[in-house]
């Protein structure tokens, strides 16, 4: 769940600290971010979104880690891209999807979105390497320079990944389509 609590570059915040702290304390062993974008371009679902896409981000999310090993607990980073349903991104106004069909139902207003889904541009097959790329950048900023213990890849809810998985869509000539029901 993203909380959207961080920074407008996507830095994390003291009031994350204490919220991760928290359930270590609390007794949990394994604590899991909220939903971090990977790549500066295209993968921020959100605005005040966490990032792990760069030095700067990933020693940020190093006092909060320290705190819940602190504690007793494990860390993992929770890496996403919202792909299609990206409602707040500071880098760019054009969302990507495995295809060029818009989301159905509205942003969410609860993380500042309005009206219906943008129709997202379809990806390229440099689009596609670059989301991957993004992924496997912020796995090694997260465990080199943070200090995470772990990564868990969020491929649920709508998220890119689940854009390329779900069982509602079907490739035909190259081209994904809701699937007939």
């Amino acid at each position: 769940m993203t909380r959207v609590s961080a920074t407008a570059e996507g830095l994390p915040t003291d009031a994350m600290r204490r919220y991760y702290e928290r359930f270590a304390c609390g007794g949990f062993g394994l604590v899991i971010t909220e939903g971090v974008y990977t790549g500066s371009a295209d993968s921020q679902g959100y605005l005040f979104q966490p990032g792990l896409c760069d030095r700067s981000q990933a020693r940020s999310w190093r006092g909060i880690v320290n705190a819940v090993h602190a504690a007793g607990g494990k860390m993992f980073a929770q890496q996403m891209h919202a792909g299609a349903l990206a409602q707040g991104n500071r880098f760019r106004t054009e969302t990507l999807a495995p295809s060029a069909i818009r989301p159905a139902g509205s942003q969410m207003r609860v993380s500042a979105g309005e009206g219906s889904h943008r129709t997202p541009r379809a990806m390229s097959d440099a689009d596609i390497a670059d989301a991957i790329d993004g992924f496997a950048r912020a796995a090694a900023l997260a465990i080199d320079h943070a200090g995470f213990d772990g990564i868990e890849i969020h491929g649920a809810n709508g998220y890119l990944l689940d854009q390329f998985l779900t069982d509602y869509w079907i490739c035909s000539a190259g081209l994904l389509l809701p699937r007939a029901r």
